[in-house]
């Protein structure tokens, strides 16, 4: 029996609440393949990369303070 005859086999056995998971773990595997580089590895810049905001870059020095004065300021 070949390894994906086996697979379908064993998702047969496991319960519909629990599908959820490994649907989300198989999502997950796929978008690690389409995101590696060129030498097999990923990296976290090269999935996230194409998200970037260059324009933000001089705001993140201060985001974490200002989050904080914001959450606590008193009013």
């Amino acid at each position: 029996m070949v390894t994906f005859e086996k697979t379908i086999d064993l998702l047969q056995t496991i319960p519909e609440n629990e599908l959820e998971t490994v649907y989300t773990f198989l999502q997950f595997i796929k978008f690690q393949e389409a995101h590696k580089n060129n030498d097999g590895k990923t990296s976290a810049f090269g999935i996230v990369h194409e998200y970037a905001n260059p324009g933000l870059i001089p705001l993140e020095k201060e985001a974490f303070a200002n989050a904080m004065a914001e959450k606590h300021a008193i009013t």
